[in-house]
């Protein structure tokens, strides 16, 4: 009988670490790297914007300095509002149904530009209009640096493929699968004698199952990958790593929780069996 249950406890560990690896690799396609709500939401914070702008102000004093102008003219034309609204439009753009590669992004606004030109120098009407359209086209092409078929494309074809797109429902079967494990190993410690055991048993099969995805996203966040991509810095750098890190943070942060939650819930069946068996030695 206790071989029986020892087989019936390995293979039903297993399947439940499957499940627990299916739910989470579905939960974070679903819930974090295809959800364009939680890119919007975190990508462009105030550092995004920073480092952003230091990328815009080369370009933008190139353009200056070709129209008779000092470095830094247009350092505050550009704000941190403006940077989020286009790359909001990017996300937008890059989520929809009908995405192709690459997007159709409209052109950042010139508006901005006209303003200050017409307030800060005694161009033209043609020359302003054509240094505001520069402008303009430098910002748009570092704020849509990575809309390039090298990126676009393989994104697409991403969340297209058959697991993206049922990854929801794959998400709720393998949430299924997980209770369904739990249930069959609280069955086969269904007994007084040994259902102390089973606790520990159900609970350290969560707690390895989430350790098995926990420990390869904690080893690529320690050894920093994404900052070590061999890309000079640039826009396009600032926007790949924005998205990279804020998809890998989001599922850390996921991660970190349930593997914290599943080590206290086992801690806790660990002390309770134990203070039990010391009880009946007694």
């Amino acid at each position: 009988m206790r071989f029986f249950k020892a087989i019936g406890t390995l293979i039903l560990l297993a399947l439940l670490c499957a499940s627990i690896v299916l739910t989470l690799a579905a939960g974070a396609l679903r819930f974090v790297a295809l959800n364009p709500a939680y890119i919007k939401a975190f990508l462009p914070t105030n550092l995004y914007c920073e480092e952003m702008r230091a990328r815009l102000s080369d370009d933008l004093d190139h353009v200056a300095l070709l129209y008779g102008l000092e470095e830094g003219a247009f350092s505050d034309v550009v704000t941190d509002e403006a940077i989020r609204t286009y790359t909001n439009t990017l996300i937008d753009a890059l989520y929809a149904e009908d995405a192709k590669s690459p997007l159709d992004l409209p052109a950042f606004p010139a508006d901005g530009f006209r303003t200050y030109l017409r307030t800060n120098t005694s161009f033209s009407e043609q020359g302003i209009k054509d240094c505001a359209e520069d402008c303009a086209q430098a910002v748009t092409e570092d704020l849509s640096a990575i809309n390039t078929p090298l990126i676009i494309g393989p994104f697409l074809t991403l969340r297209n493929h058959t697991f993206s797109r049922s990854s929801l429902v794959l998400f709720v079967a393998g949430l299924l699968l997980v209770i369904l494990m739990l249930v069959f190993l609280r069955m086969l410690y269904y007994d007084a004698k040994s259902k102390r055991t089973g606790a520990v048993v159900r609970r350290g099969g969560c707690f390895m199952g989430v350790t098995i995805v926990f420990v390869p996203v904690m080893q690529f966040i320690l050894f920093g990958y994404v900052g070590r991509l061999n890309i000079s810095p640039s826009a396009f750098r600032t926007m790949l790593t924005g998205f990279l890190n804020v998809i890998l943070y989001g599922w850390f942060l996921a991660l970190l929780a349930l593997e914290l939650l599943t080590f206290l819930l086992l801690l806790a069946a660990i002390v309770r069996a134990a203070h039990y068996k010391l009880k009946r030695a007694k």
